[in-house]
């Protein structure tokens, strides 16, 4: 593959998942101003790190690289990741018919989750990856180091204590 041929790969998969990445950082940090920055300083480091025959793998690789930046920073800042914090009060886990976030907000996109601070922050991440995002199960192992099983028990028992607050009265849907 010439260097033509590889630099064209390569931006074809940031314009690709550019957005996506702005979003988890911005998710993960909580911190908007920031994220595009975080983002660049991803794709930077993805470029010098690159192989074309990591296409297949390209958003699960992309995503780790963006979680693990994301804590690194974080405890540079000698602060704690902090998830959904209050940007994310009144979503509804129901994406889209075509699968894209439709939110007036679209440099975070999840207007309507619903308020997460029910959940721990692990749980928190990983609903936002599944419904937000919409990551199969597979790539969330890969991003995660966890296995499939144990992401699909973390998102139903995140969903069972929604759903438990949200009958109780304590969320208000909208």
């Amino acid at each position: 593959m010439t260097s033509q041929e590889h630099l064209a790969e390569f931006s074809t998969m940031v314009k690709t998942h550019l957005d996506s990445v702005i979003r988890y950082v911005h998710f993960l940090s909580q911190r908007k101003e920031d994220a595009k920055d975080i983002a660049q300083e991803v794709f930077l480091k993805a470029w010098q790190q690159f192989d074309p025959q990591r296409v297949a793998t390209f958003r699960a690789w992309i995503m780790t690289m963006t979680r693990n930046m994301v804590i690194d920073i974080s405890r540079r800042r000698e602060t704690s990741v902090k998830c959904m914090g209050d940007l994310v009060e009144k979503v509804v886990l129901t994406p889209t018919d075509n699968g894209s976030c439709s939110g007036a907000d679209k440099d975070f996109c999840p207007e309507g989750l619903p308020e997460f601070a029910i959940l721990p922050v692990q749980q928190r991440e990983i609903v936002f990856m599944r419904y937000v995002e919409q990551i199969p199960y597979e790539e969330m192992s890969q991003i995660t180091g966890k296995s499939e099983e144990v992401l699909r028990k973390i998102v139903s028992r995140a969903v069972l204590a929604i759903r438990k607050e949200m009958s109780n009265g304590t969320l208000q849907q909208g």
